[in-house]
């Protein structure tokens, strides 16, 4: 049976992750020193669920977000799968990364997204855009419902809310 205790460590990588969120980077320098922050992060969980560090519904859902600011299908795949085990643990947030990190997968493996959850910043607008294509031909009439994914037009009003100009 796994530990009750989450993983501080794991607490303090989501938080700067989480930190390192909160404005838009615009500059192709300020983006490479972003990720260069997440590839760091995300070697550090990956030594941390080597070591079976990576135990509770917490601690699943903040390695999934950490894998899911990765730049690879390996990444995308791997926070799918751990939102889903937190998920399936009980953590509500973590049913809606599991359905966003199944659309970042399948457009990196130029598919369509089918939850719709994956949006771009547009520079010259400044705002935010849903990102294309979208396929939505497989659904269970309340997925989204159930998995706590508000409309695009929500998330677009949410998204764009946040730019500080």
């Amino acid at each position: 049976m796994p530990p009750e205790t989450d993983n501080l460590k794991l607490e303090e990588l989501f938080q700067d992750d989480q930190k390192d969120r909160e404005r838009v980077y615009e500059t192709a320098d300020d983006v490479q020193r972003l990720k260069d922050r997440d590839a760091g992060r995300r070697k550090r969980v990956m030594v941390m669920l080597e070591l079976g560090e990576v135990n509770t519904k917490n601690d699943l859902y903040h390695a999934a977000v950490i894998f899911q600011h990765g730049n690879s299908q390996a990444d995308f795949l791997a926070a799918h799968r751990l939102a889903t085990l937190s998920a399936i643990l009980g953590h509500r947030t973590a049913r809606w990364l599991l359905a966003a990190a199944l659309d970042r997968y399948l457009m990196a493996t130029e598919r369509g997204q089918v939850y719709g959850t994956q949006f771009e910043y547009n520079s010259v607008d400044r705002q935010y855009q849903l990102k294309l294509p979208v396929d939505e031909t497989v659904f269970v009439s309340f997925e989204k419902e159930m998995l706590g994914i508000p409309s695009v037009n929500e998330r677009l009003t949410q998204l764009n809310s946040q730019i500080k100009r």
